[in-house]
Parts: C-alpha cells; structure tokens; sequence
C-alpha cells in the first residue's frame, strides 16, 4: 500500500497546534451506522496528509477532495435519517453565522455548509469535508450568537486540523464490525430488532483533539469578531445539561445523550486560555466591540420545538400522536416511550420488554402475511393469524427465536399493518418467554389494537412544545413559567438548563429568557 504525501495548505504557526492522537469520530450512536458503507470503499486509499493547524504530517485514508467528494455523498444519508429542521430562516442563520466564523480559517476556500438537523439530541459535529451539522436540540442551549459561533467554531476546528480524515481509519473499523455482526446472525429478525441497541457509539474525536478544535474554533470566532469568552459560557451550559443528563439517564437506567461525550474530561478554556489564544493569533478587540448578538439570536430561535417536531411525532404521557400519518397509538404507563428518528421505541424501567415500531413504503404487490414473511426470511413461526385495526389490515406471527434481550434465543411477536401507502412493521421482545410466546406478549398486542385515526379534538396534541422568547420586565420567578415544561420531576432544572441559570439561578430585569409555550 502506497504512500503519498499532500502539499502543506497552512503555516506550522497556526494557533491552537497541539500533539495529535488518534481516536474515533464523534458522531451519535444514531448517526454512526450511516457512515460503515461510504467509510469501507476509502479503505483503499491511503495517504499522509499535513496538518493545517500544526504543520505536522498524519496519516489519514483519503485526499481532501477525497474527502469532500465523501462528505457530500453521506450528506443525503444524514439528511435522509434525521431530516432537515423545516425553518429555511433558521438555516440561514446558522449558515451565515458558520460562513462568518469559516472565513477566517486557512481553509476557507471549501465553502463550509450549515445544517440544522431536525433532532432534539444535544448535539453538533462534522464527518469532515466542509460539512457541519448542528442538532436544533443544541440550539435551544445557546444564548447568544457567540455561543452558536463557538460552537460551530470548535467543529470547523476539527476540519482545519483534518481529525475526520485521521480518524476514520477506527470509525472504518468499529462501523463494519457492528455491519458484519448483523450479517453473521443469518437472521434477519435478530438484525431487525438488535438494532435497537447494538450500533457502535463513536463520542468524540479525543481528549487532545477536542482540545485542539476548542483553542482553533476561539481563534476563528474571535477573529470574526465574535466575544471570546462565549467558548467558555458555552462550556457552562453545556456541561450543566451533561451533568443534569447523567443523573437522569442513571435513574432510568439508560444510555445518556450527551455532547461529543467528552465534557467529563474535557477543561472549559479559562480566561488565562483566552487571553493567551487571542495573544498568539494577535487578535484583539474590535473598533465597536465584541460581537455577541444576544438579540437576534433570541429572535432567530423563536418558536424552535422542544423535543420532538411535529414531523416527528409527540410523546405525550404514555400516547403517541402525529399529525403527518393521523396516527396515534397508546403504551403501558411507565414504560418510556424513546420517540427516535427512525423507529418508536418503547422499554419497561428494567428493559426486560420491549417493544418498537418501524414504517415503510407499501410494497405493491404482497400481502401483509407476504410482506412479514420476506422481512423475516422464514425461518420458523407460529400463530400466525390475520388481522384487522381500525381498519388497517395486517398480519401477525411469533418467530421461534430473534430477541435481542436473551442473544436471540427467545421468540419474538411480530405483526405488520396496511396503511396508505405504508407499511407499519412492530416488534416485541421480553427477557422470558411462556408457551412459545414472550410473556408480555398480551401487552404487544394490546398495545397494536390501540392505533387508530386521529380524532379531530387530538389534533393539538400532535404539535410540538415550542419555545418562546419573553423579556424580564421586573422581579419573577422562573417557577412562574414552568407549568408547559414537559416533564414531571424537573420542571424547574430544564427551565435553568435552557437559560443558563442551573442550578438554582434566577433571571434579572432586561433578560431574555427562554419558557415553554
């Protein structure tokens, strides 16, 4: 395997340069399975590129148009599993806002793009290429447009200093190991529903590297004019949210959804920090100050969803509802309904049942029981029967084997429902089974009786919480506003997470704050 080495595009004097190592990618867990295909054909180009930060040569898998070209092919994949936040206005936005910040950067002839993905994950990161995406979940933690411009500075950082290219080699890795597990059970149940919790978990690019992108994301945004000491409010508020998520995701015993997943170790810039990158990239404050841009922020965010959108369909208590499909289902009271990009996921506090629900295109040409059997290859079943809901007609069956909750051993309930020009496709799964059948197998279907039409008074309740924006005109309390917070413990703490003022922070007269409507 050949060698080549590509031509140095930035001085070694960069600020911000620091030892490299390598790690993984830091995209989700529900974004990593969409990088394995593209990731497996740059195994066969190998290069040593120079760093642009740092002047230093690493080893990466792909030239810069490599890259590129690569960028631009799994953009339709992430656009295509997340979605775009419909708000052209909002995208505009950031893309201005990012475009400013890239400008500054030794690489700004790649003509960085912005997107806003349609998710409430706290989240933002770049596959390399130009290409950024920042989760509207993380937009409703910022509180100015200096925060924003740190943020997409650190994920600019990443590109400069070329941490996609360098990584991937072990994203490569880990993503065709989880492909291949899939593929080596022979059954097309057990990938369907080891899905569930089985994808690799990439969290950040490393200690060092997160590093790295923090002091070259301050340079670029302060040299756009940007106040520098936004990296480090951003910091605050997003390692409260971390902190506040850890405790939540312990107590019901899940996995968190975290930033990058690395705040934990990872030192917010100090002012000594600060004061020493705006030194070495010889910056200093503007004629008319620093830019922060509290204002339009707060207007550019307005009416902003919090949690999921209406595309997405809402959780509320233990009912689902969504405008689009004019569809609404119900769950057992506690068990948490996880409202995902790509599927319903519903679990007891234990996860010793659960039970998720997928949609696809109608096939033209099969029946339900037809289009079950090809999804399940065969293999053995039984119960097999017709069936009728709301006028949905389907078919159900139990697989001898497939659940993801025993290593596939046990059986699995599946059923699949007619709509439309749709195909909804639930699974169920419990840790133990009786007479061939998961034992909370009456649950399942009970759970697939209860979809139906949307009634005309249920509409409302298919549309999102949203947020809006209010100034604090006198003396209050955030304990005033926390009533639409859609949460039953916490109330009080999301209201403090979304203002920066957790914990037990107050607004002041002439603030912008952030409640829920």
């Amino acid at each position: 395997m050949e060698f080549t080495v590509v031509r140095n595009y930035a001085s070694a004097s960069e600020p911000g340069g620091v030892r490299s190592t390598s790690s993984v990618s830091l995209l989700s867990r529900r974004a990593s399975t969409l990088f394995a295909l593209a990731a497996i054909a740059a195994l066969s180009t190998v290069s040593c590129a120079t760093n642009p930060a740092t002047g230093g040569h690493n080893v990466v898998l792909t030239t810069v148009k490599g890259e590129q070209d690569q960028a631009r092919r799994v953009h339709q994949e992430i656009i295509q599993f997340y979605g775009l936040y419909e708000d052209q206005s909002v995208q505009d936005y950031v893309q201005r806002v990012g475009a400013r910040v890239a400008a500054q950067t030794p690489i700004a002839n790649w003509n960085f793009k912005f997107f806003v993905l349609d998710d409430d994950e706290v989240n933002a990161f770049t596959p390399g290429g130009g290409y950024v995406y920042i989760h509207r979940g993380l937009l409703n933690y910022l509180n100015s447009e200096a925060e924003l411009a740190a943020v997409l500075g650190h994920e600019i950082g990443h590109d400069v200093a070329r941490h996609p290219a360098r990584t991937e080699t072990r994203s490569v890795l880990m993503s065709v190991g989880a492909v291949a597990a899939a593929i080596a059970s022979g059954s097309e149940a057990i990938a369907q529903m080891a899905n569930i919790g089985a994808t690799a978990w990439f969290q950040g690019y490393g200690r060092e590297n997160e590093m790295e992108a923090d002091r070259l994301g301050l340079t670029y945004a302060a040299k756009a004019g940007y106040r520098p000491e936004a990296m480090a409010s951003t910091f605050k508020a997003l390692r409260s949210q971390e902190s506040f998520e850890l405790q939540q995701a312990k107590a019901e015993s899940r996995q968190p959804n975290i930033y990058h997943g690395v705040f934990s170790d990872h030192p917010a810039p100090d002012a000594r920090v600060i004061q020493a990158t705006q030194g070495a990239a010889h910056i200093s404050q503007p004629p008319n100050g620093w830019l922060d841009n509290r204002d339009a922020y707060m207007h550019a965010i307005e009416g902003l969803p919090y949690g999921s959108s209406r595309e997405q369909g809402i959780v509320r208590d233990n009912r689902f509802y969504h405008e689009g499909m004019a569809l609404t289902v119900a769950f057992p009271r506690g068990w948490t309904v996880n409202n995902l990009r790509d599927r319903l996921l519903v679990y007891t506090k234990q996860k010793d049942a659960l039970l998720q629900i997928t949609t696809e295109k109608r096939p033209e040409k099969q029946s339900p029981r037809e289009f079950l059997l090809s999804k399940l290859k065969g293999g053995g079943f039984s119960r097999g029967a017709d069936i009728s809901v709301d006028g949905m007609e389907g078919y159900t069956l139990i697989t001898r084997a497939g659940s993801p909750l025993d290593s596939g051993e046990g059986p699995v309930r599946w059923a699949a429902l007619y709509r439309d020009k749709s195909v909804f496709l639930i699974g169920g799964a419990s840790r133990s089974s009786a007479n061939g059948a998961p034992v909370d197998d009456g649950i399942f279907m009970s759970c697939v009786e209860t979809m139906r039409h949307l009634k005309p008074a249920e509409y409302p309740l298919a549309q999102p919480y949203r947020l809006k924006i209010v100034r604090v005109e006198g003396p209050i309390k955030l304990g005033d506003y926390v009533k639409n917070v859609p949460d039953e413990k916490f109330q009080q703490e999301r209201l403090e997470l979304l203002n920066g003022l957790y914990p037990k922070g107050e607004p002041r007269p002439g603030d912008f704050l952030k409640v829920i409507d």
